[in-house]
């Protein structure tokens, strides 16, 4: 039994949490939402007849999502027609790998002492630095066009990868003490009050329109302002477990107990609804339950049986699960999933 996710020998698209991952890219369609929210946008301000708050928003919606294409046509995209042949047909290789260079969403990975070299793409300031604290990756390929995927243990994503020159100035990572599992809690918080501030916009968008059409400008803007601090104020209250990651880190230490999967309900999504039973050191047995349970965390129960806790598990309460020293973290609780 492996102590972690790790690809498959031969043959890495044939593993369930890769093939998920390379779907969900295929499925991928931003111009969609880009075109969704412009007419959005020139409806509100043709049934208002000026302007619309609403419409702001939905352009403001279109630009963020006009981005979205451009930076996965660079991370995954150019790599995605080749994923197939590539995955498939070559064998997975264990190597010596170092970083020598990156920034922003990009590594240079130095194979085996410098006999190659890769750019490898789609790479967060985390997963560098768990590059160099593994000093060993798997990789696959390169093919006849230079095209590789490197993956990382734990971490069931192939990474897109090129071969290219070395590089002229190589800046080694420094591999840090930092927390990755605390970093990956913070991630996870910061995305849900952007959820939280973007429904409170939403909702006094609403209500500036209703009261400008109604009342005017000085009523329309007040009322944007009340709506917005209300919304500030009533978020503070919020006890969701996603906000509390970083808190319930420090439950204790990583410890980790065989579990059973049940069910998930994630394929073809990334997350999914997650039911497991845990078995405690004395025999006993609890219910464990997730509403966004990722397909990293569903990867590495199904290689392992296991599920890592930080901290000890008490029925009722809530937890975070991962890996120790991996940049990713997942709250779960010890109850049966309750219907909403």
């Amino acid at each position: 039994m492996n102590d972690m996710w790790r690809p498959p020998a031969v043959a890495l698209g044939s593993d369930p949490a890769v093939q998920l991952h390379l779907k969900h890219w295929h499925r991928r369609k931003s111009v969609q939402s880009l075109v969704v929210c412009v007419v959005l946008a020139a409806l509100m301000f043709l049934l208002h007849r000026g302007f619309s708050m609403l419409g702001v928003l939905f352009l403001v919606f279109a630009a963020a999502t006009a981005v979205g294409p451009i930076q996965f046509r660079s991370r995954i995209g150019w790599w995605l027609a080749a994923a197939p042949s590539l995955l498939d047909g070559a064998p997975v290789v264990r190597v010596r790998g170092e970083v020598v260079g990156g920034d922003k969403a990009w590594m240079a990975l130095s194979v085996d002492g410098g006999r190659l070299h890769l750019r490898v793409t789609n790479v967060q300031r985390s997963l560098r630095q768990l590059a160099a604290r593994q000093r060993e990756v798997s990789l696959i390929g390169p093919n006849a066009d230079g095209v590789a995927a490197v993956v990382l243990d734990g971490v069931p994503i192939p990474l897109p990868a090129k071969v290219v020159p070395a590089p002229a100035d190589p800046r080694p990572e420094p591999v840090t003490d930092e927390d990755l599992p605390r970093w990956a809690a913070t991630q996870a918080a910061r995305l849900v009050w952007l959820g939280v501030a973007v429904v409170t916009l939403m909702g006094a968008s609403v209500v500036f329109d209703l009261l400008l059409f109604m009342d005017g400008w000085v009523a329309a803007t007040l009322g944007f302002v009340v709506v917005l601090l209300a919304g500030f104020i009533a978020s503070f209250f919020r006890r969701g477990d996603q906000h509390r990651m970083v808190k319930l880190l420090g439950n204790g230490p990583w410890q980790a107990y065989p579990v059973q999967l049940l069910s998930w309900t994630g394929n073809p999504a990334l997350v999914g609804r997650l039911r497991l039973v845990l078995t405690m050191p004395d025999g006993g047995q609890l219910p464990v339950s997730a509403r966004l349970a990722p397909a990293w965390l569903i990867a590495n129960i199904s290689a392992t049986g296991m599920l890592w806790v930080a901290g000890s598990p008490h029925y009722g309460q809530a937890a975070v699960v991962g890996l120790p020293g991996h940049p990713f973290a997942a709250a779960v609780r010890f109850q049966e999933l309750q219907a909403r």
